[in-house]
């Protein structure tokens, strides 16, 4: 019934828009009928203009117009128009400087004309009364245009008869859509405005007609059909875009009819079926119940005994026996419940050794980092590694290059778990090996990707920053292959610079050349090294720990010692992060100048 209705009113809305366009049609037949005389018009009014040498003052408009209304039974004036759509002269005092530039619509087209070469009729239309008015509703005349040689001005012909309000009432919008509407019985009113925004009225217009002027611009301006609807009034106020506008005339006709349909019959109608249909399901309904009742006894009982069964299994008595059933359907649930525990059994005790195996993997993995923290004068140091899982992809590992050097070194492996561990043993060791083999650390870590590179599977690299202290002149030299800056506090200035990466991660690209960087780490300046799951460990809101947060604990406890810096950091992570899991392993090493 709802989609009858809709296309009821589809049917309607096409009814009146064939209708609309039918009477524009006659309309326009009727309109046109002056087109020969008023092109022959303007030949006195072009002569005039090239008389005056393409000056309009020196026009004579009222001995032009007496030339030409011999030709006309009514009333003719005329206009003179510049190239910014100005009336600059006329024989309508009133209209005098009108600007057509606040109806662009029109502005374009008569610029158009303007450039052509052509003379071109418009159609009888409602014609601005003053300069003042705003409104275009005063009465109709019929409009022609033809432009001056030069193309500097449009001069324009107006011809106003009592005819024409009589003779183009027999075409009416209003008759029309009212009895295209008269066929729906859902329509309450149809109200038709045309262009300007004047409500359309039998034998006239009424610029001052109450309506939803928002959504009639609307319309207007998008050429499109718009539906409001008003809940409390029960009514759809449908605005109706007619479309026609014609490339030939300077004057767009188009129309918005306002249908607006009550929804108080539909309304009514499915209230009836709804009445038809509850009183047919109360029956199903107490039906229902009754049949409902009885089966739910002979179901109940079996299977109030198979939850009770289930409950002592869900709480770990796995060899608690499932009773036996009294009709095939519940053997065969018993059967399977049966199948469920002993496969849970085994999946646990699968678990069980898988679990053993990852303790066992973790404290091997725990063997490849550092077991000390070595000893480099006027330095100290600190370092702690957080798997987000019994086994990591993150390591950190101090190498003893001679007695004035010492190695840093920071990785962060890409994936987690088993896989991750394995490749982070595989570049712990190719790193430790190309490190001890060449001090040119830039060499070093370019012969570590060329290692890694042939047993990297697909997907699988690394970033890593690999730092070579000289403790006696305190230079730091550095590569950073694709890993998080390191950041270095300036104690004197307390500033905080960042250590950016020199080449690309490890294990993509085998003929990667890798530069050196270098910083002096003076008096009380500090160096921290981490991995991404320091800045990026989130909160409940899905936030960030972030740089910056880090960078501010830095500054806030620069005079610690590097444990204890290590320790701040970890406590503010745990306490931003609260209840939410650790979903990446947390790696810092912090190196600090002394005094």
């Amino acid at each position: 019934m709802v989609s009858q209705n809709r296309y009821l009113e589809e049917y309607t809305e096409m009814n009146i828009i064939e209708s609309l366009t039918l009477v524009d049609k006659g309309l326009k037949l009727y309109d046109d009928t002056l087109n020969g005389q008023m092109d022959e018009a303007f030949a006195e009014f072009i002569r005039a203009y090239e008389r005056a040498d393409g000056n309009p003052a020196g026009i004579n408009l009222s001995g032009v117009r007496t030339d030409i209304s011999p030709m006309f039974e009514g009333q003719v004036d005329l206009y003179i128009i510049n190239e910014s759509g100005v009336i600059i002269a006329s024989t309508v005092p009133e209209v005098l400087f009108l600007d057509f530039q606040k109806y662009p619509d029109f502005y374009r087209s008569i610029t158009a004309i303007r450039e052509g070469d052509d003379f071109s009729a418009d159609r009888v239309v409602r014609s601005v009364t003053n300069t003042t008015s705003g409104t275009v509703s005063g009465e109709l005349r019929k409009f022609a245009y033809m432009p001056t040689p030069d193309h500097r001005y449009l001069l324009e012909l107006g011809l106003v008869t009592e005819s024409f309000e009589a003779e183009r009432s027999g075409l009416s919008y209003v008759d029309v859509a009212k009895k295209a509407g008269q066929l729906n019985p859902n329509v309450e009113s149809i109200r038709i405005f045309d262009f300007n925004r004047n409500l359309v009225m039998q034998g006239g217009v009424n610029p001052h007609g109450q309506v939803n002027r928002t959504v009639l611009d609307r319309a207007f301006q998008e050429r499109e059909s718009i539906t409001e609807n008003e809940p409390e009034e029960d009514l759809t106020v449908r605005y109706l875009f007619v479309d026609l506008k014609s490339e030939s005339t300077a004057s767009d006709m188009s129309l918005v009819a306002e249908i607006t349909y009550s929804g108080e019959l539909l309304r009514e109608r499915l209230f009836r079926i709804l009445l038809f249909y509850l009183l047919i399901g109360l029956i199903a309904v107490g039906m229902g119940i009754a049949l409902a009742y009885n089966f739910s006894n002979y179901l109940s009982r079996p299977i109030s005994g198979i939850a009770e069964d289930a409950d002592r299994i869900a709480h770990g008595d796995l060899d608690h026996p499932i009773r036996s059933m009294p009709n095939a359907e519940f053997e065969g649930l018993k059967n399977s419940i049966s199948i469920m525990i002993t496969r849970i059994r085994e999946y646990s005790e699968e678990l069980e050794h898988e679990r053993a195996e990852l303790r066992i993997a973790a404290d091997i993995q725990r063997t490849f980092l550092p077991r000390t923290i070595p000893d480099v004068p006027g330095f100290s140091l600190a370092a702690m590694s957080i798997p987000a899982r019994e086994v990591g992809g993150d390591f950190y590992d101090f190498i003893r290059l001679d007695e004035r050097r010492l190695g840093l070194v920071i990785a962060d492996v890409a994936g987690k778990g088993i896989p991750a561990a394995l490749f982070m043993a595989l570049s712990r060791s190719v790193v430790r090996a190309m490190a001890l083999t060449d001090l040119d650390i830039g060499i070093s870590i370019g012969e570590s990707n060329e290692l890694i590179c042939a047993d990297a599977v697909s997907g699988m690299f690394v970033t890593l920053f690999y730092g070579m202290l000289d403790h006696e002149t305190h230079l730091l030299s550095y590569v950073n292959a694709g890993h998080n800056p390191p950041l270095h506090f300036h104690a004197e200035g307390a500033g905080i610079t960042t250590l950016l990466p020199t080449g690309i991660v490890l294990g993509v690209e085998p003929d990667e050349k890798y530069s050196v960087g270098a910083i002096r780490l003076n008096s009380g300046d500090l160096l921290i090294l981490y991995t991404d799951g320091v800045t990026e460990a989130i909160n409940s809101a899905k936030e960030q720990f972030g740089e910056e947060r880090l960078c501010d604990i830095i500054r806030t406890h620069a005079g610690s010692t590097p444990e204890e810096l290590l320790a701040v950091i970890l406590g503010e992570i745990v306490s931003f992060c609260e209840n939410m899991p650790q979903f990446d392993d947390i790696t810092l090493v912090i190196l600090k100048a002394e005094q």
